[in-house]
């Protein structure tokens, strides 16, 4: 049975060693168990797929919109890559990834139109080029950031665990230092604090005292003594499953692990 991720991948036009080393930066085996779905592919490697997804068809929309603004009649010439390495020139993982963006292109052609392949020659052929695509942040990526405790504004995790903060990197909230020891330290910046912030509507799902789950919901900051914490880590909450009972406070630090999306 095939995978998310593996119909992704393929449609991406990419092999499992190319998802590996010009995607994700990681194991040949790791690919195949996450394309046989032996072992399901974390969020972040969706993600991953899902960018180059949106930036391959964007490259072959854009293609075809410059092919269309060329006045040579209905005869549209497309230069394709020698190979993988001048297919990775022009910023995709393969050659193949290269002709998908070039398939959408003409797709996007007049049905009669004539369509010309020949060998990519700068300067005198059109080839698509495949931009940088803006991260979208997930839940998932809010969920992680959320329950991560930055003692004193930094956090350093170890082993697999680092992809996922490398995610969180490229999205902009958290920058990652190396370390003495080889390891790396992943700092808040200001967006990060931002991303990371309780507003009001934010839901939250933990455990009182007695073990019974509560789903809250913030109304708003309130006033509270600033011996013991800053204005914004005090939060007044309402519980969703008793909406007629009077509203309570609890502290940032204690509502952040158990965000929730719904």
């Amino acid at each position: 049975m095939t995978s998310v991720y593996n119909l992704l991948r393929e449609a991406c036009g990419i092999s499992q060693a190319e998802a590996a080393e010009h995607v994700h930066g990681t194991r040949l085996d790791t690919v195949k168990s996450w394309s046989s779905d032996r072992r399901p592919a974390p969020s972040w490697a969706i993600n991953e797929l899902q960018t180059l997804s949106r930036g391959i068809h964007a490259a072959g929309a854009k293609l075809a919109e410059q092919l269309l603004q060329t006045p040579r009649g209905n005869v549209f010439v497309i230069g394709l890559p020698r190979d993988d390495e001048e297919a990775r020139a022009f910023r995709f993982p393969s050659s193949a990834a290269h002709h998908q963006a070039i398939a959408i292109a003409i797709s996007l052609l007049p049905d009669d139109a004539e369509i010309k392949l020949t060998q990519h020659v700068s300067g005198s052929t059109d080839t698509p080029v495949l931009e940088y695509q803006p991260l979208r942040p997930t839940a998932t990526d809010r969920k992680l950031l959320m329950s991560t405790a930055f003692n004193p504004g930094y956090v350093a995790p170890a082993g697999s665990n680092i992809r996922k903060f490398e995610r969180l990197e490229d999205l902009g909230w958290i920058k990652g230092y190396e370390t003495h020891d080889g390891g790396t330290e992943f700092h808040l910046l200001p967006a990060g604090e931002e991303a990371r912030a309780i507003k009001p509507g934010d839901l939250f799902r933990l455990s009182d005292e007695s073990g019974t789950e509560r789903f809250l919901k913030i109304v708003g900051p309130t006033k509270h003594d600033r011996r013991m914490f800053s204005e914004k880590d005090r939060f007044e909450v309402l519980d969703m499953w008793n909406p007629t009972a009077p509203t309570f406070e609890l502290g940032g630090f204690q509502l952040r692990p158990h965000w929730t999306p719904e």
